[in-house]
């Protein structure tokens, strides 16, 4: 019982410890691996569902002090956008959503490119009509004109 005891307390304190000495997943690289990044535009604005992994370590600090902790990793990868707000954050998925990210011109949507702070595995873009354009290894995203659908 004391074993266990002593073992919680060193696994709690080495928590906090890689947590204030160096924000755990401060450099998304490192910690957390981001493999598939999905934008959904709906007219000007998008919305972005984000999947990652992460290792051993990571993962036991999330699940005992709560996916709030995965917020600096996201807000680092957004960091390029303006306006970004973060809708959800689950332990293997985010869901972000950025108001007016395109322009309307006559008869199309132009999307500027963005800058990922970080690799994503996959990148894909689904356009209101239902098209999709796909990219590996992505670390921006393209600079794209849809359609406008009525």
């Amino acid at each position: 019982m004391k074993l266990t005891a002593f073992l919680v307390i060193v696994l709690v304190m080495s928590l906090f410890w890689f947590s204030a000495s160096n924000d755990l997943i401060s450099n998304g690289e490192e910690y957390i691996h981001f493999t598939q990044f999905t934008m959904r535009f709906q007219g000007t604005d998008v919305v972005i569902t984000v999947s990652y992994d992460m290792d051993m370590f990571s993962s036991m600090y999330i699940s005992l002090l709560g996916t709030h902790n995965l917020e600096p990793a996201i807000d680092n990868l957004f960091s390029d956008f303006s306006g970004f707000e973060v809708i959800e954050i689950g332990r293997n998925n985010a869901v972000i959503f950025v108001k007016d990210v395109s322009r309307q011109n006559d008869e199309f949507y132009l999307y500027d490119s963005h800058v990922l702070n970080g690799t994503v595995d996959v990148l894909t873009m689904v356009f209101p009509d239902g098209s999709t354009k796909s990219f590996i290894d992505a670390s921006s995203t393209e600079a794209i004109f849809y359609n406008v659908t009525t």
